[in-house]
């Protein structure tokens, strides 16, 4: 959809906001009180420290992983999507993994906890975790600075060891004990997808999305080794509780916490027009954060902007209205005739709300990765009740619904990218198909006694595979989530 001048001055503005997602008041400016407080009366973190996980997984992290460092520092190069049996560091990586194994306990000690539970804010955190940076940093300069999620590092890091022990334990033909920790592993990775704001969302619903597809990857290469009741343990009891829908994934609205008080602070209470040099030293420190120098230049226009700004009391009306229909959004069909309007975020003025299209964050993208999400979770235990039927009949079936209730749940088979939530595109390769990925293309031959499973992708087109990116995001692509598109491409060259 093109954007008209008022949508590309809201997306310009957006665009300007720190990477980190911050939103800072000046350093003479007031602090915002209770706002730590509210953030830790969220359900993720308010409830009783048996349900909890944290203290579990940041002990064993601190005792295992923060002093047996990873043969190579996490990020692009190495993470829980490179590592594999067959790269070139795996004796490494392996050793890291073995040497590390307790790590493995406190991740099936957790994986049946009800939150994270990581409180926001370090007062009521463990001195030990602060120093390791495992917190939620909400302050800084004694004031809400820019809030930080520090601790990402470290479930990056998990990650990025459960793969590699996972695979560890694959190729020494420890099934169950692999396949468990697999398994615990997702269910803690949902417990993070949980938080409330924005970056700990996306960043965790990323990581759980790439973890399933990484144990689509240990079906395709043991598929020999685990036995058909391990596979339909897995389809039928394991999978399907992950539940990312709608009813259980909820909307981020911590950043809605954070936006009213930064405009709460911005305000004179008494006159409910913007207090100009609260306003714009505020907002030019926001803007300025990465670039100093710019900050006199931007001081001057939110000087300007806060004289033509709405008041205290419709910028928070304006806020409310903003999340209210994100929310309704949120919680309707996927494909309700409310998601083909633009939404009030959209909507609003750019410069007469400002101050709130500045201090929040578009959640559509949480769409966008929820559903990529329930694709990834219907995928994977679809896969699972399709290699159970192969290792118990010999072949792949041709209809998935032969593998419904014996191996699978029916309601698995259901794709999120589809407008109706028909069942993913499935068939069984009779002629020699290809399918372009980021890497190159890949091919599978009758030969190969292949099925493909297929999402539609946000175009909502069936492509049957032709193209595959893991987000399925321009028009022609598809998502491939069997055979594994990762397995394929090392197997035919295209990555080391």
């Amino acid at each position: 959809m093109m954007l008209d001048g008022t949508k590309r001055v809201v997306v310009t503005l957006v665009a300007l906001l720190p990477a980190c997602g911050a939103l800072a008041l000046a350093d003479n400016e007031p602090k915002l009180p209770g706002v730590i407080e509210k953030l830790n009366q969220h359900d993720s973190v308010k409830t009783t420290e048996d349900n909890k996980s944290y203290k579990i997984i940041w002990d064993a992290y601190l005792a295992t992983l923060a002093v047996n460092k990873p043969p190579k520092e996490i990020g692009p190069e190495f993470n829980l999507n490179t590592i594999h049996p067959k790269m070139s560091q795996w004796a490494d990586v392996a050793g890291w993994a073995e040497s590390n194994a307790a790590m493995g306990q406190a991740i099936l000690k957790s994986r049946d906890k009800i939150v994270f539970g990581l409180p926001y804010g370090m007062e009521k955190v463990d001195p030990n975790y602060v120093k390791a940076n495992l917190t939620a940093v909400m302050s800084e300069k004694g004031n809400l600075g820019d809030y930080r999620f520090p601790y990402l590092t470290a479930v990056d890091t998990i990650a990025a060891w459960t793969t590699a022990e996972v695979y560890r334990l694959m190729e020494a033909g420890q099934v169950k004990p692999a396949l468990d920790l697999a398994v615990a592993h997702l269910f803690l990775l949902r417990q993070f997808c949980d938080r409330d704001f924005l970056e700990e969302k996306l960043h965790s619903v990323s990581l759980l999305s790439d973890a399933l597809s990484n144990l689509r990857d240990v079906f395709y290469l043991y598929q020999d080794k685990i036995s058909v009741e391990q596979f339909t343990q897995i389809a039928l009891k394991e999978i399907p509780f992950l539940r990312p829908d709608r009813n259980r994934l909820f909307m981020p609205e911590a950043d809605r916490i954070v936006a009213e008080a930064v405009i709460e602070a911005v305000f004179d209470p008494r006159s409910d027009k913007a207090d100009v040099d609260k306003f714009a030293g505020t907002f030019a420190e926001i803007q300025s954060k990465d670039a100093p120098l710019t900050r006199f230049g931007a001081a001057k226009r939110w000087r300007n902007i806060a004289a033509v700004h709405g008041s205290r009391t419709a910028s928070l009306e304006r806020l409310k209205l903003i999340y209210d229909d994100w929310w309704r959004r949120w919680r309707v069909e996927e494909y309700d005739e409310i998601l083909s309007f633009d939404t009030q975020f959209e909507a609003t003025n750019p410069i007469r709300y400002a101050a709130v299209i500045y201090s929040v964050q578009d959640v559509e993208r949480a769409f966008v990765v929820r559903n990529k999400l329930i694709a990834e979770v219907n995928g994977t235990a679809t896969a699972a009740g399709l290699c159970a039927y192969k290792r118990s009949l010999g072949v792949y079936p041709d209809q998935v619904e032969k593998c419904y209730t014996q191996f699978m749940l029916k309601r698995s088979d259901s794709d999120p990218f589809d407008r109706e939530l028909k069942p993913f595109i499935y068939f069984l390769v009779t002629k020699d198909t290809s399918i372009d990925t980021p890497a190159g293309r890949l091919w599978i031959k009758p030969a190969d006694k292949e099925c493909m499973l297929v999402s539609l992708g946000q175009d909502h087109e069936d492509q049957r595979g032709a193209a595959h990116s893991e987000e399925g995001a321009t028009a022609g692509e598809d998502i491939v989530l069997w055979p594994p598109i990762k397995a394929m491409e090392r197997k035919q060259g295209l990555v080391p």
